[in-house]
């Protein structure tokens, strides 16, 4: 186990995770992109990863995104299988494009499309029943190099109506939860930022944000440039990361990918990273690149809570 440090607690500027959820139709894409305008840099570029079949490119015109983009935004598509694995890579492009802001939408078929987490579930199935240990950890390998990403990410999840199927006195009852994100339980509040936007109104109700930025989300309010401004300028008043931050967090996220990922990516590195990581979660870091390889050939099973 990597040696446990304690020093004074200090804010950090790091690539940020957003997340805006909402039904068909409430306004995911465009409020995305508006506020996509806010948190890029003046020298920083807009990207839209786009797997709704071609519909992220019909903003590229709108009035609305051009007010908060003038220079617009650019884009790419991605097909089915929407593995984790695919977005990883889509992403990995998307970062060696020079794209600083990456919109996802939606990243609810990484969950619930073709080639998805549930998919894989049952594809994959161990002993007859669905793997969801395989599929967990795939999805685990995707928000960890989420969390590694040198771009500010904002996914777009779609969203519906959901229940809980509970026992109560030996019967079966059925419990409505709401509306919820489609997506796996705990993604929105890996996000610093979790928002639901309204069908009717297209306001932004928030799911999670910090207590410094709570101001910023009236309960009756549209999602602005400004919004997004006033984040960045937060965001980029903590202190600068530094290299062996960065460093640290990629490597765990390769770690995550299997042994040989891992391999690839500490050969990469410099014989003075090298040296720094040896120092700092290397053995750990082999150890969950060993367990990644035993979990994708499916030696564990784990069921999830019955929601639906």
């Amino acid at each position: 186990m990597a040696k446990l440090e304690f020093r004074k607690a200090s804010r950090k500027s790091v690539p940020m995770l957003l997340s805006i959820s909402g039904v068909s139709g409430a306004g995911k894409t465009l409020s995305s992109l508006i506020l996509a305008g806010g948190l890029v840099s003046r020298n920083g570029r807009v990207g839209l990863l786009d797997s709704e079949n071609g519909r992220g490119a019909l903003y590229a015109d709108s009035p609305s995104v051009l007010a908060s983009l003038p220079s617009g935004y650019e884009y790419a598509r991605l097909d089915p299988p929407f593995s984790p694995r695919a977005y990883i890579d889509a992403l990995t492009a998307a970062e060696k494009a020079g794209i600083t802001v990456c919109v996802i939408d939606s990243t609810s078929h990484e969950w619930e499309g073709i080639g998805g987490c549930c998919e894989i579930a049952e594809q994959k199935k161990l002993r007859g029943m669905p793997n969801w240990s395989l599929a967990k950890m795939e999805h685990k390998r995707f928000v960890n190099y989420c969390l590694s990403s040198t771009m500010h990410l904002i996914f777009c999840l779609r969203a519906r109506e959901k229940v809980k199927i509970v026992e109560v006195n030996g019967k079966t009852e059925i419990i409505p939860i709401g509306i919820q994100p489609i997506a796996e339980k705990g993604f929105p509040y890996e996000m610093l930022i979790s928002l639901r936007v309204e069908e009717e109104t297209h306001h932004a109700r928030p799911i999670k944000v910090p207590e410094p930025l709570v101001h910023l989300f009236p309960k009756e309010a549209l999602i602005t440039k400004e919004i997004g401004e006033r984040i960045r300028e937060w965001n980029d008043g903590g202190n600068p990361l530094d290299e062996f931050d960065t460093i640290a967090k990629r490597a765990k996220a390769e770690a995550l990918n299997g042994v040989e990922a891992y391999r690839q990516y500490f050969q990469s590195l410099t014989k003075k990273q090298k040296t720094w990581l040896i120092k700092h979660g290397h053995e750990d870091n082999k150890f969950d690149a060993e367990q990644a390889d035993l979990a994708a050939q499916g030696v564990e099973q784990e069921q999830p809570e019955d929601e639906v």
